[in-house]
């Protein structure tokens, strides 16, 4: 195959990766690899193929074959970046797209990933700072406008941030990441009609754009009062640092029990002030866990909404819905049947939380830790719930340890919100 022939197949493969036909893209760039397989364009090609399907290991080995080609292509660098920052590596992000900039300081797509990077840490006056590098290169780059208001929000120049976006909407009204980027906005706002209205336009565009599905369910899921509340403490809590997630989870536990401590107080209203605060922290901590489920179940029975929940999050909120309803039943047979229904509707209810997390269809005892708990604490309540049928002391013993793992449980997600980056 000679030289010009070889070229042919990788512009091809080029006009065939812009249709998104990536297969096809793929072979014509590999018939190139054929002749020459050192050859840094078609590894890119492919590497680019493997990116834009989410195969990002496969894309990331292509492209450090590629730097080990051409150790000064500033593009490569870039994508290697971007391959790290989707692995959510973002250190050895930031010190790929650094020499990227190093190499070529021209293009603004990479201050917009290195604003990104920036954001991900929140440092969000950095991430402004490096979103504006970008647009000095290039006023009308989609990415740098978007990555600005983002920084804009978080530094609540909320003016500026909205009059940054609706510049990025006039320079390509037809970009999905754009409307996405304003959906979420507006349900930090609360506006959940008009966070639909742009997450259906991002889908329309590109209908498979991850965090476009996922703004789309939490707009819907957001007309239900408390969802929203719970929705928006959710977004604000995981735009803070460290800290101050520590200072909100242990604190107002640690606030919430103090409270408590003057349920035994001589003074009947500080009795029913304890009272209430208890039980609304209560109502918000189980919110907080179920919320999701509940709110699921709603788009159930919405045919809008039932399109829009996958497989796992429909079975999800079924699994939790008939929880509940048997844990409710149970505590009604209590009242009329025998006290001991009140200690299996506890039970039934309380396994409603493990459920909202557990992914279906259940590959029992497989997956990280939490959902290998999740699955324990299965069929450890429904022994449990036997036992009070024929033995107290085995129901206790075995109610015990039900409550060790679900503690434990709740707990470590608890921490890994405190952790999340």
């Amino acid at each position: 195959m000679s030289e010009l022939h070889r070229d042919q197949h990788k512009e091809r493969a080029r006009l065939l990766l812009q249709q998104r036909r990536y297969k096809d893209a793929e072979t014509q760039a590999g018939i190139a690899l054929q002749q020459n397989p050192n050859d840094a364009e078609a590894l890119q090609i492919i590497g680019h193929c493997k990116l834009d399907t989410k195969q990002t290991d496969e894309a990331l080995k292509l492209f450090q074959q590629c730097i080990g080609l051409e150790p000064d292509d500033d593009y490569v660098h870039y994508l290697i970046a971007f391959c790290y920052y989707r692995k959510d590596d973002i250190d050895t992000a930031k010190k790929f797209v650094e020499q990227a900039i190093a190499l070529f300081p021209r293009n603004a797509g990479y201050f917009a990933l290195l604003s990104n990077i920036f954001f991900s840490k929140r440092n969000y006056a950095d991430a402004l700072n490096a979103a504006n590098k970008g647009l000095y290169e290039n006023p009308e780059d989609i990415g740098c406008l978007n990555a600005r208001s983002a920084a804009l929000f978080r530094l609540n120049k909320k003016d500026e941030a909205y009059d940054t976006i609706n510049e990025a909407l006039q320079v390509n009204p037809e970009d999905a990441f754009t409307h996405t980027n304003y959906g979420w906005h507006y349900l930090e706002k609360g506006k959940h009609k008009n966070a639909v209205e742009h997450f259906r336009e991002a889908l329309r565009i590109n209908p498979n754009s991850h965090s476009a599905k996922e703004g789309y369910k939490n707009a819907l899921k957001s007309k239900l009062p408390f969802y929203r509340w719970i929705l928006q403490y959710s977004l604000w809590m995981n735009h803070q640092n460290r800290s101050v997630r520590i200072a909100m989870i242990f604190g107002l536990w640690i606030v919430v029990r103090l409270v408590a401590s003057f349920s035994d107080s001589e003074q009947q209203w500080l009795r029913y002030v304890a009272g209430g605060i208890t039980l609304l922290y209560l109502l918000f901590v189980m919110l907080s866990w179920l919320g999701s489920s509940l709110a699921n179940l709603f788009l159930l029975m919405s045919p809008h909404g039932k399109l829009a929940l996958t497989d796992s999050e429909r079975m999800s909120a079924k699994a939790v819905g008939l929880s509940l309803l048997a844990g409710i039943a149970a505590l009604a047979c209590g009242i009329s049947l025998d006290r001991k229904f009140y200690y299996i509707g506890f039970l039934i209810c309380s396994l409603a939380i493990p459920l909202s997390y557990i992914d279906f269809p259940i590959r029992w005892f497989k997956g990280e830790g939490r959902q290998i708990t999740a699955h324990i604490l299965i069929p450890l309540c429904l022994v449990t719930c036997v036992m009070v049928f024929f033995n107290d002391q085995l129901a206790l013993f075995a109610g015990i340890i039900y409550f060790i793992f679900f503690v434990g449980y709740m707990w470590s997600g608890s921490i890994s919100a405190i952790r999340r980056k």
